[in-house]
Formats: structure tokens, C-alpha cells, sequence
């Protein structure tokens, strides 16, 4: 029977240090840190039911219409949080913020209208392109107002 081979040697249990690491940072919220934010990128919010598909359609099909109207304002699209938040049954909520940074304002709550489900959508776009416009360009009135 061969000797049992016994070693002396104390087991390395060093702890690896985090001095080195980095953070992992979510590639959604990416656009909003310090080296990559930009003052004009406007933020569209989408909070939508996910039970029927239409609701995403027509966050896409309002957000472009917004897109199409501001060619000279860069947005972004976010739906239910990048899909991390459990949108509320038969909600379909709209909100604007001037940049990642700045607070949302609410531009369309359908949370309490319908059945049926089209009254959740604002069928006529002219009142929420208003105030789109309102918010977007509230910061340069105020400006023109000032230097007045």
C-alpha cells in the first residue's frame, strides 16, 4: 500500500479583489449615462397592455407619427419599462420627457376609458402632437422670453 501523499502547503483562499472590474452597465439605459447622453434625444413612454397586439402597434404607429412630425428632434421609444414592467390590464399610456433626465409629462392616460378597447387610443393626434410641441419647445420660449 503506497503512502498517503500529505501536503503542507496552506490552500489558497485569496478573495479576488473588485478594484479591477467593471459595472455591468444595461446596454438599454446606455443612451442615458454620462458618456453618451445627449440634452436633445426626447424620451417617449409607452406603457401598453400586453394581451393584445394592437397595443403595441399603435405605440409604434404614434411614436412615428411623433418622429415624422419633429424631424429635427431625435426620440427614443420605450415600452413598459423595456418590457421589465408588468403593464397594468387594458392600460395604454402615453408620456414625453425632453431628455432621460428630465421628469415625464403624461400627453394620454386611456387607463380609464373603453370597453370598447379603440376609446384606450387617441384617435385624433393633433392634441398630443400640441403638446409635444409645447414640451419640447417650453425650454426654448422660456428662453425667448428672458432674452426679451
Amino acid at each position: 500500500m503506497p503512502p498517503k501523499k500529505s501536503s503542507n502547503k496552506p490552500k489558497k483562499t485569496r478573495k479576488k479583489s473588485r478594484k479591477g472590474r467593471r459595472k455591468k452597465v444595461d446596454k438599454n439605459l446606455q443612451f442615458c449615462d454620462d458618456k453618451h447622453f445627449d440634452p436633445k434625444l426626447a424620451v417617449v413612454t409607452v406603457e401598453h397592455c400586453l394581451r393584445c397586439p394592437i397595443y403595441r402597434e399603435m405605440a409604434e404607429k404614434i411614436f412615428a407619427d411623433i418622429s415624422d412630425t419633429f424631424p429635427d428632434h431625435k426620440f427614443k421609444l420605450i415600452r413598459n419599462g423595456f418590457d421589465r414592467l408588468e403593464a397594468r390590464e387594458g392600460s395604454f399610456e402615453l408620456s414625453l420627457a425632453k431628455n432621460c433626465r428630465s421628469p415625464a409629462q403624461l400627453l394620454w392616460s386611456g387607463i380609464e376609458r373603453g370597453p370598447p378597447r379603440r376609446e384606450k387610443f387617441p384617435l385624433d393626434l393633433t392634441s398630443i402632437i400640441e403638446r409635444v410641441d409645447k414640451e419640447l419647445n417650453s425650454e426654448q420660449n422660456i428662453l425667448a422670453f428672458l432674452t426679451k
